[in-house]
């Protein structure tokens, strides 16, 4: 029997969050599983209005606790939405950015006046993943990417705030706090082939381990053990 699985995919801009979860995404459904494929910011209220912040669309510029607490009321909403209800009928959960993005971008915005610790509470009630992954991407291999994307670029996707933004991803994850789940940082300057064979194959080591820990029975669900990130 499938059971809940909550994977998050971290990394700078350009590092190729998306593409890696889509592959995820497609090598779960062949197995048979029922994958949510989701982003943060979401596209709920709350999401639209950290997008046009990031964009530069609002009349003034938001201060970065402000931010900060916006990207937490829209983590708690996208649980309560679409994640919880997700992993209840236990189907997977693909997410691109989660709170190690917080935990980074914020604290990088916030210039010494937000901690770690600060974003952390205001950030308890959301789920803890099982796996969070960083794609870990030099920054002029990720600025080549952006570049040929050919998007608006958003307020971090300049490379003296890359370069800020990596060092303080590659931190967070030395730090491997609780509230990530299991951690694992992959070189993303590889091809997405190899890439995707690391991924799922931490994926499917996850799965087996819980099969193992916690066999149940046929059409018993299972809350798969996640809980609030506290």
């Amino acid at each position: 029997m499938n059971q809940p699985l909550f994977i998050v995919f971290e990394g700078t801009d350009g590092s190729g969050t998306t593409t890696q979860g889509d592959l995820l995404t497609a090598a779960l459904k062949r197995s048979g599983r029922t994958v949510i494929r989701t982003a943060e910011p979401t596209d709920g209220d709350v999401g639209v209005m950290i997008r046009n912040v990031l964009r530069a669309r609002t009349e003034h510029p938001l201060d970065p606790a402000a931010v900060a607490l916006l990207f937490a009321a829209d983590r708690i909403d996208h649980c309560a939405r679409i994640i919880k209800p997700a992993l209840a009928r236990n189907e997977a959960v693909i997410c691109d950015r989660y709170l190690a993005s917080s935990l980074t971008f914020q604290v990088v915005d916030g210039d010494g006046r937000i901690t770690p610790e600060w974003i952390c509470e205001i950030n308890k009630e959301a789920l803890r993943p099982d796996l969070t992954i960083l794609l870990d991407l030099p920054v002029n291999d990720a600025m080549t990417r952006i570049h040929h994307r050919g998007k608006p670029k958003e307020r971090f996707e300049v490379a003296e705030t890359l370069e800020h933004v990596r060092e303080r991803y590659r931190a967070v994850f030395r730090q491997a706090s609780p509230e990530l789940g299991r951690t694992l940082v992959l070189d993303a300057s590889r091809s997405r082939e190899a890439i995707a064979y690391d991924v799922l194959s931490a994926v499917l080591q996850i799965v087996q381990e819980r099969a193992q820990a916690n066999p149940e029975p046929a059409g018993h669900a299972t809350d798969g053990g996640h809980e609030a990130a506290r």
